[in-house]
């Protein structure tokens, strides 16, 4: 049987997406002049670096030098600075990055027209993201002093699970830009997404901005969480978020960060105030954190912050998924993937629900097929797509991709899961009571666990498999696993039973 996603400790971790998108979302504009001053270190090291930046273009005018130092600017808050490289940007549009032009219209004080952002379905492939890397290539040879170019070319390595060449240009960028804040960033969510927290805590810590600006903040609380470090931004978080230094909606993920961690300590009081805050002109990665906390807080979400917030994939795949609104969930778990393709989780939502809607499971093998490209190891999706597989008729593959994950007891999910996919694959091989002792010991597992949703999952497929075989027991455990579907209510319960039933009816017809 497959499995979900479930978050249990969800954090308000960087998004790293398209750094075209992010400069649209707002993710990389100024701040507005906070009322505490910076650091004398800080503004020397910041009028340095910007002097030398000037200086070099002065000198020799280039787009690269002109991207540099308008970047540069605009994230300082000094864009008159950069003026005159910003000029220089926009009269070589042709030449020019889509990234660069938008900080460029920034730095010159132009309204950015972002295009609409909603749930769509694009086509993902990895010929897609191969021949994004080749593009990607080819605009870091022609920028190499760009540091977003490098930020979005190691984005799509990740998404390859190529991590020495993803960590290698990330490295560049921050050589580049190392007080950038979507290139740190970008750098700290690469080191969470390739399991080493501590290097992403390292990385801010070190930064003397990160006290300094909220979504650094917000990135060192949660990638201390997520290290089981006592973050270090917390005194001066909850004196930013207190006297409103920030915008809110630069203020946004700092809130909802230091609201997580208020909930996970037990400090209950402060909690409903500080997602409220989070909530007042929020990021959608704000939205999704208190989507995910609300049930431990009594706080309700407006269907206008799940529907008026850009690229609210996450939430708005789980608030549909819910509703069991399924194709709409789908929808936004392939827009999220396609947001971050590197992540494994909307690859795991997207095949989970692409299995159960369509009449084959093509599109949930691609789906996964890409997660596993990104994400090697990830037990969940070695088994969701061995069971795919199973389901396809392709046994000796199914049978590969099961051996690649955890050889574990049954005596917990994971290792229930396992069995009951082993169990499929059996029947699928014409061994019946192989299939069925497997299947048992998974409903055993599941049973002694106390965990009702993998006993009624595995009591559905165990049904379809034996009206596969044409058993008489057949009719009355489908009957009675429907039934207990509908009871347990769970949404992907439901969407597996109402499948489930379809397909055993239709074996036991033919």
């Amino acid at each position: 049987m497959t499995l979900t996603h479930k978050v249990e400790d969800r954090r308000v971790i960087p998004r790293w997406r398209d750094t075209r998108v992010a400069v649209e979302m707002g993710e990389a504009s100024s701040l507005r002049p906070p009322r505490a001053a910076s650091t004398e270190q800080v503004s020397a090291q910041i009028a340095s670096h910007l002097n030398q930046l000037r200086v070099a273009f002065a000198a020799r005018p280039s787009i690269g030098r002109a991207a540099e130092l308008t970047s540069a600017a605009a994230l300082a808050a000094r864009p008159q600075v950069a003026e005159d490289a910003a000029e220089y940007l926009l009269l070589h549009a042709d030449d020019t990055t889509p990234t660069a032009l938008s900080t460029a219209r920034d730095v010159l004080g132009f309204q950015l027209e972002a295009p609409p952002l909603r749930l769509v379905t694009p086509a993902l492939s990895m010929d897609r993201l191969q021949e994004e890397v080749r593009r990607l290539k080819a605009v870091v040879r022609a920028f190499p002093r760009s540091p977003l170019a490098h930020v979005d070319l190691a984005r799509m390595y990740a998404a390859l699970g190529v991590l020495a060449k993803a960590e290698r240009h990330l490295t560049v960028a921050l050589g580049l830009a190392p007080h950038h804040r979507l290139t740190l960033r970008a750098a700290v969510r690469f080191h969470l997404h390739a399991h080493d927290p501590r290097e992403a805590v390292r990385l801010l810590r070190q930064q003397p901005l990160t006290l300094q600006d909220p979504w650094l903040m917000a990135a060192e609380i949660s990638a201390a969480m997520v290290a089981g470090l006592p973050p270090k931004s917390v005194k001066r978080a909850r004196e930013v978020l207190e006297h409103r230094e920030f915008s809110p909606l630069h203020s946004s993920e700092l809130a909802a960060a230091l609201g997580t961690l208020d909930l996970t300590d037990g400090k209950t009081k402060r909690v409903r105030k500080l997602f409220q805050q989070a909530l007042e002109r929020p990021t959608e990665n704000a939205v999704a954190q208190v989507q995910w906390a609300a049930p431990h807080v009594r706080l309700e979400l407006k269907e206008s912050q799940l529907v008026d917030v850009p690229r609210n994939f996450e939430a708005r795949g789980q608030d549909s998924y819910e509703a069991r609104n399924y194709e709409d969930a789908r929808a936004a778990f392939v827009s999220w993937l396609q947001d971050e393709p590197f992540s494994s989780t909307p690859a795991i939502m997207a095949g989970y629900l692409s299995h159960l809607l369509d009449e084959t499971p093509g599109q949930a093998i691609e789906l996964t097929k890409l997660g596993l490209t990104a994400t090697p190891e990830e037990d969940t999706l070695l088994n969701n797509m061995a069971f795919y597989l199973a389901d396809a008729g392709q046994l000796d593959r199914a049978e590969r991709y099961l051996a690649r994950a955890q050889a574990v007891a049954p005596a917990n999910e994971l290792g229930l899961t396992l069995r009951a996919t082993e169990g499929l694959i059996a029947f699928r091989r014409g061994d019946p009571v192989r299939g069925a002792a497997l299947y048992e010991e998974a409903l055993r597992a599941a049973r002694a666990l106390k965990n009702t949703e993998r006993e009624v999952l595995a009591r559905l497929y165990y049904a379809r498999e034996l009206a596969r075989h044409r058993d008489p027991q057949a009719p009355a455990l489908l009957a009675e696993a429907y039934a207990a579907a509908l009871n347990f209510g769970e949404s992907g319960a439901v969407l597996t039973a109402r499948r489930v039933r379809a397909d055993a009816e239709a074996l036991l017809r033919a």
